[in-house]
């Protein structure tokens, strides 16, 4: 169990769960929402927040293997250098014939995408990763622990393995399993084997009264759904140093992060 209680009770079955996640998933699902996650600014802050910290633990992204579970549309991946080669393992096949098709990919040194298995098992790329990232995933997965080791069998020895979960409230989001903190995420990495490097809470300018403004998307309330794409629309269009030195003022003021996120080496 971790903190906050683990797995949310009275939810259907964990499995009933990820089959529901792969329906939604399917399809051009990919294709049809790639330029959303343009105006997505929480996207745009992981990014940037991730290869700042990557810097400064000596971290160089040239000619680095990159894997990502869950990659999504690649918008995270899209943002390494092109010198760099991308992996990454998905939900359903078609998000791996959506990023295969995408043409930023022809830029990049190599390219290996796959869809998760039929167990849910992650496949192994032929080599090890030098950077293994899990973005918002483990909230949605059946089994966190089983996730977290078959993303270090990823990664080569003295790789790092970083992973982003939301920090909310009981029952914010219907599709989420379980809740995390920055503790219990940093708890379950090192139980795996993992080295913590590096482990913090942010994007404390989702918080408060800005998080509600997803609720009603989470809840598929019609018209005020629309809440969320102003919100982050109106978000994007702050520099990202300006959103960094927010962020400093709401950290020092004692506002909770919306997101976890922490990075362990494979020793």
């Amino acid at each position: 169990m971790h903190a906050f209680g683990g797995v949310f009770p009275n939810r259907p079955s964990l499995r009933d769960i990820l089959s529901q996640q792969k329906d939604l998933y399917e399809g051009e699902f990919y294709r049809a929402n790639r330029w959303r996650w343009v105006f997505r600014d929480d996207c745009r802050y992981r990014k940037n927040r991730l290869l700042e910290v990557l810097g400064q633990l000596g971290f160089s992204c040239d000619d680095a293997r990159i894997f990502e579970l869950g990659f999504g549309t690649g918008d995270l991946l899209f943002h390494f250098p092109t010198a760099c080669t991308l992996m990454g393992v998905e939900l359903s096949e078609a998000a791996v014939q959506a990023i295969s098709a995408d043409p930023r990919l022809d830029r990049y040194s190599g390219e290996w995408f796959r869809a998760l298995a039929e167990d849910g098992s992650v496949p192994t790329p032929p080599r090890r990763a030098d950077l293994v990232l899990a973005s918002h995933v483990l909230e949605h997965v059946p089994d966190d622990r089983r996730t977290v080791s078959q993303l270090i069998e990823v990664a080569r020895k003295g790789g790092l393995v970083a992973i982003f979960v939301p920090i909310e409230p009981p029952d914010y989001d219907p599709k989420h399993v379980r809740r995390y903190t920055v503790d219990s995420l940093s708890d379950l990495m090192a139980g795996e084997g993992l080295k913590i490097v590096h482990a913090e809470s942010n994007y404390h300018i989702r918080s408060g009264p800005m998080r509600w403004l997803d609720h009603p998307a989470r809840h598929d309330w019609p018209v005020l759904k629309s809440l969320e794409g102003i919100r982050d629309l109106a978000l994007t269009l702050l520099p990202y140093a300006a959103t960094r030195g927010v962020e400093e003022l709401l950290h020092h003021a004692g506002v909770e992060g919306s997101q976890a996120m922490v990075i362990g080496k494979r020793v």
